[in-house]
């Protein structure tokens, strides 16, 4: 059996020194072995290193504050990333708008977009994403892939100093251009694309005015640093409306709430690398075991826990560099969009999209499922088309687009059921009718089971994403010894699933 503790009623705990454990167990007095290398262990925690930037921006109004944006964003992309990533990321967004230009001009012609939003989301995300993973898969020869890593330093600032989110250099397996493009999701790209999804589509519709579309505005929009690399996904008009009134919200309520969120984001920050990540540590849960062979975990709570708590991690790391771009933006005067609205009180999968990564969310319903619903598509095919798309925007790997199908139909089997229950409301004579009105008045008990249903299965489908063919073993042995223990009587066995490799 594996050596992970039994849960009894906090996993892993049986006093409260067990509790403090984690934080004593900190180098706190060590800068670069903990608070450098935790901070920035996340590469989009790097957005930390813009702060310094606000102060100025905060001078400037108007087309001033454009230029700034543009200017110092450009400057951000380049000492992270590298200057060799720099130039492609301006030629990127110019190339977007010299097409954004031309398309504007061509749209006209309905015969040839007809198919509108859906046809440029998907062209958009498919040539995008073949161009990046092509020169992310580049094979160099040993020697000439050598001599680049070694004599290219200049073009990495910060590798150059050696600091935790830079890739290795000479002595790794790395390629030179797998080093400027790696990781696509996390250095702006992939939201870069989901803003030109927004942009083409809104040309397509005619809500963007020529006297917006110029170059000054589409470079700010791109170059926002601190929504660059991990959004929310703004709008184009409400960003530049923004842009243009934020000098007149920069003191009083805005600043409070800017210097709150900022805070929170801190305090996420801290429980979640300090303490949070290290007791799932403690708990087995980062073991390649764990997730090889679930059958030999002896505890089941352990098991149900790994899901739950991972995912929720996953949720703190991610709603504290959100609180953290929105409470930095509203220093400026810059209300960004909320990208969590209350998600854990979601009783549907469809609620729970509508409450988390709500830009993301918006962007997918607006330019994609409700395009493709018009065309009257069958409802399974739009959402399981939709959330592979989804999933395909966030790694082309096996594991996203696993967990798009899987989600996709989910949320279709959600749709129908949903309107199955209306339906039954609006014929009350229907004996099915009666047996729904009797369950719906033993409130709050249909809430609380629809409650429940929703979080499991959103905390199980998306541990698809975290641990991909691991996560598919623990949600089998989850099923399968509750299953094992009422076939008991029968002589059924059912087998633990036993993986090789996974991910």
């Amino acid at each position: 059996m594996l050596a992970l503790p039994e849960i009894a009623v906090v996993p892993g705990v049986e006093s409260l020194s067990d509790l403090l454990a984690p934080l004593r167990q900190l180098p706190w007095g060590s800068w670069q072995a903990f608070w450098q290398s935790e901070l920035f262990w996340d590469r989009k925690f790097i957005i930390f290193l813009y702060l310094p930037v606000i102060p100025l921006l905060m001078l400037l109004a108007g087309r001033n504050l454009r230029w700034a944006i543009v200017v110092t964003g450009l400057a951000f992309v380049g000492y992270v990333f590298g200057a060799a990533f720099l130039a492609f990321w301006l030629a990127s967004c110019l190339a977007f708008y010299a097409l954004s230009q031309r398309f504007a001009i061509e749209v006209r012609r309905k015969d040839v977009w007809a198919w509108g939003p859906p046809l440029a989301a998907i062209s958009i995300i498919t040539l995008y994403f073949v161009l990046v993973h092509t020169l992310d898969n580049i094979k160099l020869g040993a020697a000439a892939n050598s001599w680049l890593l070694a004599h290219a330093r200049w073009l990495y600032p910060l590798g150059y100093r050696e600091l935790p989110w830079e890739p290795a250099w000479p002595g790794s397996n790395r390629q030179f251009f797998y080093l400027i493009l790696h990781r696509s999701h996390e250095i702006g790209t992939a939201y870069l694309v989901m803003r030109m999804i927004h942009y083409f589509s809104e040309i397509k519709r005619g809500t963007i005015p020529p006297e917006r579309r110029t170059l000054l505005n589409f470079m700010a929009y791109v170059c926002y640093a601190p929504t660059l690399i991990q959004g929310p996904i703004e709008r184009y008009n409400e960003f530049n409306s923004e842009i243009d009134t934020c000098h007149e919200r920069r003191l009083g309520p805005g600043l409070l709430v800017g210097l709150w969120r900022m805070g929170l984001a801190a305090a996420k920050m801290a429980f979640t690398l300090a303490y949070y990540g290290p007791w799932l540590g403690r708990l087995g849960m980062f073991s390649k075991d764990f997730y090889l062979r679930p059958g030999e975990v002896s505890s089941y709570a352990t098991l149900f826990f790994a899901i739950h708590l991972q995912v929720f991690g996953f949720y703190l790391v991610l709603s504290a560099y959100w609180d953290f771009v929105i409470g930095m933006s509203r220093l400026l005067g810059y209300r960004v969009v909320e990208n969590f609205h209350w998600p854990w009180i979601a009783r549907s999968l469809s609620d729970m999209w509508r409450r988390w990564h709500i830009s993301m969310s918006l962007i997918l319903r607006d330019y994609i499922y409700f395009p493709l619903t018009r065309k009257r598509w069958n409802g399974v095919v739009t959402a399981v088309g939709t959330f592979l798309i989804c999933g395909i925007w966030h790694s082309a790997d096996g594991n996203y687009v696993v967990w798009g199908l899987v989600m996709g139909l989910l949320v279709a089997v959600n749709q129908k059921w949903s309107r199955w229950m209306r339906d039954l409301d609006r014929r009350p004579q229907r004996r099915l009718s009666a047996v729904r009105r009797a369950w719906m008045r033993m409130q709050p008990l249909p809430a609380v089971c629809s409650w429940l249903l929703t979080i499991n299965v959103f905390m199980m489908s998306g541990m698809i994403c975290l641990w991909g063919q691991g996560a598919i073993g623990v949600v089998w042995e989850l099923i399968r010894r509750p299953l094992q223990w009422a076939l008991q009587g029968w002589g059924i066995t059912l087998e633990p699933l036993v993986l090789e490799k996974w991910r």
